[in-house]
């Protein structure tokens, strides 16, 4: 159950098509490096050329079908899966943020921006989803959440902006706001 929920299953899937990819390349690769066993080798060195073609492949084989059963496992059931994929993705990414730390708000909304194009996929609104009062880490000061700021780090970095998507210091949010 944990090495279910302990992974986004969407950058997985994404994951496995990247490994697929890399392994078609090197099998390409070694197709081109068996036009190079001749006969005029040294037969010990073509026992090895062979030997490492061999071990090489087998590994291919064995990525092969390690992505494979993981494709077959999460798929064999309609488009409906990967609907509930991407949704507990989304309540995945949604409990990241809840849990954030508060050492780092550009981390925050680097999740958020991830959250946001889960739900895109899906057909969510992130900002339904998001309560930014739930947020773990220190809470924001009254003076400036009106601007709003959904979020501040502890080095004073806010993250603001309508689409969650801007990082200004306190300073320079309290200069905002005086200006207008």
């Amino acid at each position: 159950m944990e090495a279910f929920f302990g992974v986004e299953l969407n950058q997985k899937f994404e994951d496995m098509i990247s490994d697929l990819t890399n392994i078609e390349d090197g099998l390409k690769g070694l197709s081109s490096e068996m036009v190079n066993l001749k006969q005029e080798m040294d037969p010990q060195e073509f026992k090895e050329m062979l030997k490492e073609a061999r071990a090489l492949s087998f590994e291919y084989a064995q990525q092969v079908r390690d992505a494979r059963q993981f494709l077959e496992f999460y798929l064999k059931s309609d488009q409906n899966t990967t609907h509930i994929i991407l949704e507990r993705d989304a309540y995945m990414k949604i409990y990241q943020i809840y849990k954030w730390d508060g050492a780092d708000v550009r981390d925050l909304k680097s999740w958020i921006k991830d959250l946001k194009e889960i739900c895109e996929k899906v057909g969510l609104n992130a900002r339904d989803l998001l309560n930014f009062k739930k947020l773990t880490a220190q809470p924001v000061p009254e003076d400036i959440a009106k601007f709003p700021v959904y979020a501040m780090d502890r080095q004073g970095y806010c993250l603001t902006g309508p689409d969650f998507d801007i990082v200004m210091h306190i300073e320079e949010v309290r200069e905002a706001m005086e200006g207008s």
